[in-house]
């Protein structure tokens, strides 16, 4: 047995074996990390199966593999609806439910039309079938055997359903995807840019094919349809080497803290106590944000935004302040705010702001939580310091 592949079976075998191994990896990492990958997973899987029986039928090698005799239309009946159900599961956090199952009903309807060809008939059988429609792939597609449909009704009904599902997939991200994106920060961006260009590629499924099919002859027709999602496997499966997350399943929050994690073991590694030159720096860097930028005035500073804007470690900021200073975050930022506050009584600036307002622009949540806070670190209410300095 001789086998000869022209050019157009060579980048058949390339994005099958690219389509293969990419579904591959997603599927791995959707089961371990994220579960909305497992549907685009199986999707790359199906569009892959679908485009090796292409090829098969293209290079008439499917003579020697007639036991997968029409399956590659299940596959192409499953693509559509797994690329559209991990797109919603993604951007509408929805996951996969019983009633789902409808969106199986196309590929169930393929499988009870051609049983008897799929399960019933002899291996001897399924091979006189192959040889006597080899010779043209485009009548090869027609499906000619169907029970219940005219020929050629699947080439179209499932180049019109990927058409349908990702007019679906189009409305879901115009929809939720700015919502999406803005939510989920940078990882967010990157999925949208991502989808974008997967759904684009995708229009090689059906468009060249619904343009031209009527005015060309059946084997450049073939082509156009089949030759295409080649052509999409081999765009996806490269672009989606360019985003990590959605290829290995991480997601932004994982990302940051995994980096987080990093940073933090490394430096722990490096010192466990705080040294002359670490206390100066920490110093110099709090006075910064603290004298200069004032950053104790924005209402729910947290500590992890200290240590952000100051470019300090926030372990070693809480051991600073613990250990150092011996105050705790919230002692710390509130004898600041105070210390601003009386800095404004004196400036006569609580003739023109409320009680209320006068803590609020000083950093604090509410009028109580200022009281509270003035009485700790100056024995008085605002109002009895401010009476204080008139007499």
């Amino acid at each position: 047995m001789q086998f000869s592949l022209e050019i157009k079976d060579l980048i058949y075998l390339g994005s099958i074996f690219l389509g293969f191994i990419t579904g591959t990896v997603l599927l791995i990492f959707g089961f371990k990390k994220k579960k909305a990958n497992i549907l685009i997973g199986l999707s790359y899987l199906t569009i892959s199966y679908g485009v090796f029986l292409v090829f098969l039928i293209s290079s008439g090698y499917h003579i020697y593999l007639p036991q997968i005799y029409r399956t590659g239309n299940i596959a192409g009946l499953l693509f559509a609806p797994l690329s559209y159900l991990y797109i919603r599961q993604i951007i509408e956090d929805r996951p996969v439910k019983l009633v789902d199952i409808l969106h199986l009903v196309p590929a169930l309807l393929f499988i009870i039309d051609f049983f008897p060809i799929l399960f019933l008939i002899p291996i001897e059988e399924k091979i006189a079938l192959i040889q006597s429609e080899i010779d043209d792939p485009a009548v090869f597609v027609y499906f000619n055997q169907s029970r219940f449909f005219p020929p050629n009704f699947y080439t179209y009904a499932r180049t019109l359903l990927i058409l349908a599902y990702w007019v679906a997939s189009v409305v879901i991200l115009f929809r939720f995807g700015k919502t999406f994106e803005e939510k989920k920060n940078a990882f967010g961006k990157e999925w949208i840019i991502w989808m974008k260009t997967f759904l684009i590629s995708n229009l090689l499924l059906f468009v060249p094919f619904l343009l031209l099919s009527r005015i060309v002859d059946s084997q450049l027709g073939f082509d156009l349809l089949h030759f295409s999602g080649a052509i999409v496997i081999l765009i996806n499966s490269i672009m989606v080497l360019f985003f990590p997350k959605v290829l290995y399943g991480l997601d932004e929050f994982d990302f940051i803290l995994n980096q987080e994690k990093e940073i933090n073991d490394k430096d722990k590694e490096e010192s466990h106590i705080l040294t002359p030159d670490k206390i100066q720096l920490i110093e110099m860097n709090l006075e910064r944000v603290i004298e200069a930028e004032k950053v104790f005035l924005q209402n729910g500073l947290t500590i992890s935004e200290l240590a952000q804007k100051a470019d300090i470690p926030n372990y070693l900021l809480t051991i600073y302040l613990n250990q150092i200073l011996g105050v705790s975050f919230s002692d710390f930022i509130n004898e600041k705010r105070v210390e601003e506050c009386c800095k404004k009584i004196k400036e006569g600036k609580l003739q023109q702001v409320t009680l209320e307002g006068l803590g609020i622009s000083c950093g604090f949540n509410n009028r109580n939580s200022f009281i509270a806070a003035f009485k700790k670190y100056k024995g008085m209410t605002p109002s009895a310091f401010t009476k204080s300095l008139n007499q």
